[in-house]
């Protein structure tokens, strides 16, 4: 099953995240929020090690199928082991949903979408990348289903969109 080899390849990985790939994450970080803004109640989907909440200087709420990468990150009371296709939060919980490099591991990538436009509120800011060789026409589609898509953004490795939870 995708998910449970996802969630040990990143249980192996976890002690070395941070210094194998903090840089490369912070550029991503800074060119993908350039210019925008997110404020509110965020929600870091496939929040890793917080690297995310550690980039923003902010409390925000964090999700990962990776027990070991939450234990090795250092805000972990804002940190919860969860499942990106089943959310445990309710409706409209969030102003802001990002997800950097995530969703590409998800075993059905349509549930993904449709459970973070769920969370997020009316007119919230979603902010997803994906690795471009992971990138297919069927997330485009599903996204632009979901979603109004704001822009399109080539952040090294990875395709980003800044999209807005519109009534689609």
């Amino acid at each position: 099953m995708k998910k449970i080899r996802i969630k040990e390849d990143y249980d192996k990985t976890a002690k070395i995240y941070d210094s194998r790939y903090k840089a490369i994450q912070f550029i991503k970080y800074q060119d993908m929020l350039d210019g925008v803004e997110v404020n509110g109640k965020i929600l870091d989907l496939g929040c890793g090690t917080g690297l995310l909440a550690e980039f923003l200087s902010e409390k925000l709420i964090g999700i990962d199928i990776s027990l070991e990468m939450l234990k090795s990150g250092k805000s972990r009371e804002l940190f919860i082991q969860g499942d990106m296709e089943n959310l445990p939060f309710k409706n409209n919980s969030f102003d802001a949903v990002l997800s950097f490099s995530s969703f590409m591991n998800l075993s059905d990538l349509k549930k993904g979408l449709i459970e973070t436009k769920r969370v997020l509120n009316k007119d919230g800011l979603f902010i997803v990348t994906l690795l471009e060789k992971k990138f297919t026409d069927v997330f485009l589609v599903e996204l632009n289903n979901l979603f109004n898509v704001q822009e399109i953004k080539k952040i090294g490795e990875d395709v980003g969109f800044v999209c807005l939870n519109t009534n689609k």
